[in-house]
């Protein structure tokens, strides 16, 4: 398993890489990419000066081509050789960090969807009134009204407001249909 993106550590990359010179420093950098990807480099200074879109000298291949080592068992095919060893450290730590959390996420997985007996204790989305467990969840409704025009206190009996308030009581003493 590649993953698609590996740990770089500043601090240790610029102390490793200052005595490079400007070419090397990306060449390198772009070796780095290609064997996270591809488990290796080729062990082929032409090679890898088209992998890095740099003109590698000897003396830059040299410089380069120390900070790897070759690899007992090619694992991506007869082009990846060579190896840089605290990439592969690395990339242990990394793919076993990745099996801990998918073991983590698959053993809280199992709990969480297997009842005691084996059988589903609930649906992923809880049911409509449910938890994961098939219990039933209490539900709580809350509605808030906003009236722009709140009622008004009826004017004096002069008033219009007034008339219409005198009309709604006589109306209301009339008999219903």
């Amino acid at each position: 398993m590649a993953t698609p993106w590996f740990p770089m550590y500043p601090t240790d990359f610029l102390v490793s890489t200052a005595t490079m010179t400007a070419v090397q420093g990306w060449a390198y950098t772009q070796l780095l990419m290609y064997a996270w990807t591809n488990h290796g480099i080729p062990d082929d200074r032409q090679a890898c000066a088209t992998l890095t879109r740099c003109d590698l000298t000897e003396s830059d291949w040299a410089v380069i081509r120390q900070r790897f080592t070759r690899m007992a068992t090619p694992m991506a095919g007869p082009m990846a050789t060579l190896s840089n060893p605290r990439m592969e450290r690395e990339r242990a730590r990394v793919e076993e960090k990745h099996a801990t959390a998918s073991e983590n996420g698959r053993r809280g997985a199992d709990a969480r969807w297997n009842a005691r007996n084996g059988v589903a204790n609930g649906n992923a989305n809880g049911g409509a009134n449910g938890n994961a467990n098939g219990e039933t969840m209490a539900t709580t409704t809350t509605t808030t009204t906003t009236d722009t025009n709140p009622p008004k206190a009826p004017l004096s009996k002069g008033g219009r407001r007034g008339k219409r308030l005198r009309d709604q009581n006589r109306d209301m003493n009339q008999p219903q249909w």
